[in-house]
């Protein structure tokens, strides 16, 4: 598995007696908790190679029923930047023959992308339904689980990558336990990407002192398990708290990167995030996670 450059490199051989690799994790593990977290921030262009590829996969991407339509139509438009840099992640963090599990993989852009490039990628989603005939004609891997509640359906150490790109933020019910069957099926020094929005962004200091108010719907995020098929964001966070929730569950994180921009409709709100987004990278919209499994959780 490739690293990032500055970065301590983790050893990702196999075949090592078991004795020496938990001795490796854990020390890998004491390292980690003492290792400052190294920080980028995502430039404001993406790839065109990488945004072209995303384009494409959305124009071949429909959900089955016509109701969900207008939904998808905003989502695709909105999340196309985002998707082209989520793309490029994947090609700098996982190989060609690595294999990828990827959360929450409907409406399916980004595994249409990687499956045309080449990745052997498993998509999991509480109701892939959605979009079987996409699924169908694009021969996608693409499975049925809900993994707040149900144990992933693979062995132990069969992942080399995790893709949990914009999940995280909607999980309702139990983090530990999504957690631990991911580090169950995810090999050691395998590759974890998470991305979520920023709570302690520009547009979340915003929400706070003008709205009073998280920007979460509560009735809205609950309402969306039946109007789209799942459930909306249930609460924000901030890089601290993933970054210790991770570590608490085994992973080393290696890099945090800083990204995204504040959709809003009003012109003059967009201008001034971008302003001082740019001069504060740690307040853009959201931010992504790079980690490696370094331990079980809480070993």
């Amino acid at each position: 598995m490739r690293g990032v450059a500055g970065d301590p490199q983790l050893d990702s051989s196999k075949g090592c007696a078991e004795s020496a690799e938990s001795a490796e994790s854990a020390e890998s593990a004491k390292n980690a908790k003492n290792m400052k977290h190294r920080r980028i921030a995502e430039r404001w262009t993406a790839n065109a190679d990488h945004l072209a590829a995303i384009e494409s996969a959305s124009a071949s991407v429909k959900p089955d029923a016509d109701a969900l339509l207008p939904w998808y139509e905003v989502y695709s438009a909105k999340q196309k930047k985002r998707l082209a840099f989520d793309l490029g992640y994947v090609e700098r963090f996982a190989r060609r023959e690595d294999v990828v599990l990827e959360f929450g993989a409907m409406p399916p852009i980004l595994t249409v992308a990687l499956t045309r490039r080449g990745y052997s990628v498993c998509g999991l989603d509480l109701d892939p339904a959605r979009f079987q005939a996409v699924a169908r004609a694009e021969k996608l891997n693409v499975k049925e689980v809900d993994f707040e509640v149900a144990p992933l359906p693979f062995e132990d150490d069969a992942v080399d990558v995790v893709i949990f790109h914009e999940v995280f933020e909607h999980l309702r019910i139990n983090p530990i336990f999504t957690f631990s069957e991911i580090s169950r099926v995810l090999r050691t020094q395998g590759t974890l990407l998470l991305s979520t929005p920023n709570l302690t962004s520009w547009k979340g200091w915003y929400n706070f002192a003008v709205k009073g108010r998280l920007p979460v719907d509560v009735y809205d995020a609950y309402e969306r398990l039946d109007t789209i098929g799942h459930m909306g964001h249930v609460r924000l966070y901030s890089p601290p708290e993933v970054t210790a929730f991770l570590e608490r569950m085994g992973f080393a994180v290696q890099l945090i990167i800083h990204r995204g921009e504040w959709q809003s409709p009003s012109a003059w709100a967009r201008a001034l995030d971008n302003l001082l987004s740019r001069l504060f990278p740690k307040r853009r919209a959201s931010f992504s996670v790079v980690a490696k499994k370094v331990s079980k959780p809480a070993d």
